[in-house]
């Protein structure tokens, strides 16, 4: 019985010292589910941060990449300006062609009226040719009414001769009669010679005027030969500054594009630690190189473009979302910061857009 009854004292104490070491064992076990659970935390902890900083450099590392962005935007920028420059050489190559165009038209306009000058001179130097013939004939009349008049005054002489006495006052009007018919016969002769010079002098003129006439002809074709070609050369060099003008505002489009880029790129340079730019150098909308363009050239090329009214508010509003991400980062509000981004990367879209249809 004492065996027995110790037997189960025994049972009793080893169920006793079982369930003290169950508990001993649960507690431990509970010990090391919160161990584990603080692990997990810290593994979580440490699996965030990690992607927090994989997140940071990789951040880094974009915009390290977008700062080569800048060197792109000189490039583009210097072929701006070189374009722009060679913009202002066309169009004082088409000036000096269009003033050489207009000054050969007035040269084709005064040959042509000169040529009609010359026309006219011909026709009136004909007239006087014509006058001239006219008055030599009448002057060969005159010279064979001088002829009879004196071959009168002859046979009236003779009469008066045989009249004797009676006949001397007849002989006297005779002999004056004679005398004036001769005069008036070497007159008539000197007209004539004057008349065949004025003839030869006036069919030299005439072949002259013609030969100047011919001249001007040909010289009047050569010109309007020279004001076609010039025409073609000033159609060519419009077209040329055409092809350069649209060249250059692509080019400038690109150029305050990638300023675009560069401006957001100091804004998140900053916001991660990268830049230590002040919020205060910044630039707003109305200083940039668009905000200049916009309000200067770019008003007088697409003041009236739709595309170019609507520009302006969403500008303004990449400037001014990016400043306020700056600000309310430096506060320590981080969601408003990237509120913030998140409307100037919505605008800053717009703004893009805007600029492809002002390029196209």
């Amino acid at each position: 019985m004492f065996a027995k009854l110790f037997t189960n004292n025994e049972t009793q104490q080893a169920l006793l010292a079982a369930q003290q070491e169950i508990a001993s064992l649960k507690h431990a076990n509970a010990q090391l589910i919160a161990e584990n659970e603080s692990l997990k935390q810290e593994v979580v902890s440490s699996q965030a941060a990690l992607n927090d900083n994989t997140d940071n450099q990789l951040l880094q590392c974009a915009l390290t990449g977008l700062s080569q962005v800048q060197g792109i935007r000189e490039t583009v920028l210097a072929s701006f300006m070189s374009i722009e420059e060679e913009s202002h050489s066309i169009e004082q190559v088409n000036s000096a062609f269009s003033k050489s165009e207009t000054a050969l038209r007035k040269i084709l306009a005064g040959m042509e009226q000169l040529g009609g000058n010359m026309d006219r001179m011909t026709a009136n130097i004909s007239g006087l040719s014509q006058m001239a013939d006219s008055i030599n004939t009448f002057v060969t009349t005159i010279s064979k009414i001088s002829d009879q008049t004196n071959l009168l005054a002859l046979n009236a002489a003779i009469e008066a001769a045989r009249a004797g006495e009676a006949g001397r006052g007849f002989s006297v009007v005779a002999d004056e009669v004679r005398a004036l018919a001769t005069n008036t016969n070497e007159s008539a002769n000197e007209v004539s010679d004057l008349v065949k010079k004025i003839i030869d002098t006036t069919h030299t003129t005439v072949s002259a005027v013609e030969e100047i006439q011919a001249s001007n002809i040909t010289l009047s074709d050569s010109i309007g030969h020279l004001n076609d070609e010039y025409e073609g050369i000033v159609s060519c060099c419009d077209s040329m500054k055409d092809t350069i003008l649209v060249s250059t505002t692509q080019t400038f489009i690109q150029t305050v594009k990638l300023d675009h880029v560069v401006w957001k790129g100091d804004v998140y340079n900053v916001i991660i630690g990268n830049s230590h730019k002040n919020i205060s150098d910044f630039a707003d909308h109305t200083m940039c190189r668009l905000g200049k363009w916009f309000s200067g050239d770019g008003a007088q090329k697409f003041g009236g473009h739709n595309a170019f009214k609507r520009l302006e508010a969403p500008h303004k509003e990449v400037h001014r979302a990016g400043v306020e991400a700056m600000k309310k980062f430096k506060a320590g509000d981080s969601q408003g910061a990237v509120k913030q981004l998140n409307q100037m990367e919505h605008a800053s879209v717009e703004v893009m857009d805007l600029l492809d249809q002002l390029g196209h």
